[in-house]
């Protein structure tokens, strides 16, 4: 009777703090917020010089509904964000044939950002939830930095960076603080100090390169009666690089579906081609019983290993202690283990030019932007994810950071379009140049 009791009035007390969570009328609020804030992605998606200028304004009416609310808002807000941006994550359970955990992953993804922007919501005060809301931004779960309220400000005319997030929030808080009139005028002159003028200085490639772009799906990908034709598929593309009279030519992530390190025909095939042209191709490495994600580099009859420096979290690695990644990897990855990672980011040269190696995820992260390097060649495989929006949230993190650092990023794909991304372009020289 006792323990009865004890469950009954826990169960009552559970239920009185979460059902004012529960208000439709919240929900739909916060689900429009959600949408607002994440609209650039669809900019994207879209495309559009007209969508990409009001897609900024659509994200800052979407903050200050957001501001608006109280933590349950909030909660909600990032609720939807959380899935909105990352909805595509579960897709590559298919492919361990874990697709019953999808459901669960999406309610976690959503949990896990509904907490942090809580985290922002709990104070009374509106300008220190703008402030929580800017730092909670910056807590990533596991890793994963992808939740970055800079880069909605990629399209359109203001600066993707901290300094002008900081203006956006003190413009919008005007709108909260500041009497009459003057309200919109603080606002106006604010966002007016948010625009970028100038297009950060860069260098690129002074020669031509082939980015290659492919589309085999992530089923077929790793098929061993398929192995040989997708060789030979590349092959080809090197071949036409060669024949159109490239310098250089860039394959994606694991372009080659093998382990390049137990290829010795392979090797030599692609060594003897790099006497006519500059190869970088994405393929797996093995090296004493442990697996790498790496690029391989072939030029003037030299072969260099680019091993991932960055994994993906619970993609490549499994960021828990010990225990419990040894746990999950035996009862949902059948005992395999962790990719091994480099121990710095990879640099290579290419006629002088210093050549920074990201493989996919690794290129969205600050720490392969540091230290010198002319420009980064990235290679990625978004099989695992498309058809989604994934593709699209990718593109404007690497803009954002090819802005942030100056740097171009010559991006080579499996499964949506390969680009050449150069930092974002100033109000002034896109207009006046």
């Amino acid at each position: 009777m006792k323990l009865r009791n004890f469950l009954l009035a826990w169960g009552s007390l559970i239920k009185k703090i979460l059902s004012p969570y529960f208000s439709t009328k919240i929900i739909i609020k916060a689900f429009v917020g959600a949408i607002l804030i994440s609209n650039f992605i669809l900019a994207d998606l879209l495309g559009g010089e007209i969508l990409n200028f009001i897609s900024p304004f659509f994200a800052i009416a979407g903050f200050y509904l957001l501001l608006k609310f109280d933590r349950r808002g909030f909660f909600w807000t990032g609720f939807f964000i959380g899935i909105i941006w990352f909805y595509w994550i579960n897709f590559s359970l298919v492919y361990y044939e874990l697709s019953y955990l999808i459901p669960l992953e999406i309610l976690a993804i959503g949990l896990i950002y509904g907490a942090l922007f809580l985290i922002a919501g709990i104070p009374a005060q509106i300008w220190l939830k703008a402030l929580l809301l800017i730092l909670v931004s910056n807590i990533h779960p596991f890793g994963f930095n992808w939740l970055n309220l800079e880069a909605i400000f990629v399209p359109g005319i203001f600066a993707p960076n901290l300094l002008a997030l900081a203006f956006i929030f003190a413009a919008i808080l005007c709108l909260f603080y500041v009497k009459n009139r003057l309200k919109f005028i603080a606002f106006v002159a604010l966002l007016a100090c948010t625009v970028q003028y100038d297009t950060p200085n860069f260098k690129t490639l002074p020669f031509e390169v082939k980015l290659a772009n492919t589309e085999v799906a992530q089923e077929l990908k790793w098929q061993k009666q398929l192995k040989n034709e997708f060789i030979n598929q590349n092959l080809d593309i090197i071949d036409e690089a060669i024949s159109a009279g490239f310098r250089a030519v860039i394959l994606p992530e694991s372009a080659f579906p093998v382990y390049m390190t137990h290829e010795r025909n392979l090797i030599s095939e692609l060594l003897e081609k790099s006497q006519k042209i500059a190869i970088v191709a994405g393929a797996l490495a093995r090296e004493n019983g442990t697996n790498y994600n790496s690029a391989f580099f072939f030029d003037r009859g030299k072969m260099r290993r680019l091993d991932k420096f960055i994994l993906v979290p619970f993609g490549e690695e499994i960021p828990l202690p010990a225990f419990a990644r040894d746990l999950i990897n035996k009862i949902f990855f059948g005992g395999a283990k962790d990719f091994e990672t480099a121990s710095a980011p990879s640099d290579y040269e290419i006629d002088g030019v210093k050549i920074r190696n990201a493989i996919c995820y690794e290129a969205t992260r600050d720490e392969l932007f540091e230290g010198k390097f002319d420009v980064m060649i990235a290679v990625t495989n978004n099989g695992w994810f498309v058809p989604s929006t994934e593709p699209n949230l990718q593109r404007n993190l690497l803009k954002y950071y090819a802005t942030k650092y100056g740097k171009v990023i010559y991006h080579s794909v499996n499964g949506s379009p390969s680009e050449i991304i150069t930092p974002k372009q100033g109000l002034l020289d896109k207009f006046f140049r």
